[in-house]
């Protein structure tokens, strides 16, 4: 049975059959409703922001926008009442954005960028004045207005700006329609200084709150094992031709879904569960629960939360852990608790 063909989007308003209204007319009685916000605006008004036309060349402009997607408020007001129309949705071709989408968009930027600023920084621009550029003049002030009660904190700040043209390959690689290229590093060791250059599949990109990183996670064929590079370190890059096979994604899954920090192991995961108490800490997990793998937050009686996530390797939990301090407790595994322990030993005979 044949599929119903896709419907494609409009990228300008419909020519009108009748040749009552010209597409920019119809552009220009848009922006008119949508600059004119909650109070919205009358015939007589979009009449005279059009020069003076006729008010049916208005009704018609209204109607073809609705035809084409549009959706108009239309409330009466004053005596006798006066139609006020506002704009609650766009016809399809509309390539506006709404001050509130625009705010979305900054918040996730900005998380973004508090934790690796400057490896990120020329992509997000781009991002930022390509939203910019699609939203209306009234908006663009609201959107002023709104950003100056917005902040973001926490995280990383790298400042180790990254090179495009190094990040350009990796994405060649990892993007290639038909599948994975093998992908030849020079990659600087983070506890020598020394450079190294090997050939990898690339997997996945990922960003780790924790660790502020972005990592490139990829097969090492030589190894025969998951490997994470912090991008910043990558020193060259180059996408070859020939195409890249894993010969199991299994661990590559579970390298990319098990990290924590940046760290992972090929090990079997193993469950970490916590006791949390304190004045704030346990409302603060129900409300907001980490961006671990596999977590689950559970309320106990007495106030305190039992904190349950996935590992392959004690690093990441470590780091996680640390932070609440006193009012932390692992009740297993046994393994984790012994290496905290031995860890907590080892900080306390510092202050002594």
């Amino acid at each position: 049975m044949a599929g119903t063909p896709s419907r494609k989007p409009l990228e300008s308003p419909k020519p009108d059959g009748a040749n009552l209204v010209k597409p920019e007319r119809m552009q220009a009685v848009l922006e008119s409703i949508r600059d004119a916000g909650e109070k919205g605006i009358t015939k007589a008004a979009l009449t005279r922001r059009l020069g003076g036309v006729a008010p049916r060349t208005v009704d018609r402009a209204i109607q073809l926008l609705e035809e084409q997607g549009a959706r108009f408020g239309k409330d009466r007001q004053g005596r006798p009442p006066v139609i006020h129309f506002t704009l609650e949705k766009g016809p399809e071709w509309d390539t506006r954005i709404t001050p509130h989408a625009r705010m979305a968009l900054e918040v996730a930027l900005m998380a973004l960028e508090g934790t690796a600023t400057e490896l990120w920084y020329d992509q997000l621009e781009g991002l930022r004045k390509l939203a910019d550029s699609h939203l209306s003049t009234r908006d663009r002030d609201l959107f002023k207005a709104l950003q100056e009660h917005v902040c973001v904190r926490g995280g990383a700040d790298d400042q180790q700006a990254l090179d495009t043209k190094m990040l350009t390959q990796v994405l060649l690689a990892l993007g290639h329609p038909d599948g994975s290229r093998e992908l030849e590093l020079t990659y600087q060791a983070a506890s020598t200084g020394r450079t190294s250059t090997r050939t990898v599949i690339p997997f996945t990109l990922t960003h780790d709150v924790f660790s502020g990183g972005a990592f490139l996670l990829a097969w090492d064929p030589a190894k025969q094992e998951p490997r994470h590079f912090r991008l910043a370190r990558i020193v060259e890059a180059k996408a070859l031709g020939r195409r890249g096979l894993i010969p199991d994604k299994g661990p590559m899954e579970q390298a990319r879904d098990c990290q924590i920090g940046g760290w992972f192991s090929p090990g079997t995961p193993f469950r970490i569960q916590l006791r949390i108490s304190g004045t704030n800490w346990p409302q603060a997990l129900l409300d907001a629960p980490p961006a671990l793998p596999s977590v689950e937050v559970r309320k106990e009686k007495g106030g305190t939360v039992l904190l349950t996530f996935l590992a392959t390797e004690p690093s990441g939990p470590t780091r996680f852990i640390l932070q609440f301090g006193p009012d932390a407790e692992v009740l297993e595994p046994k393994t984790l608790r012994t290496h905290l322990a031995s860890v907590i030993k080892t900080m306390g005979a510092k202050y002594r």
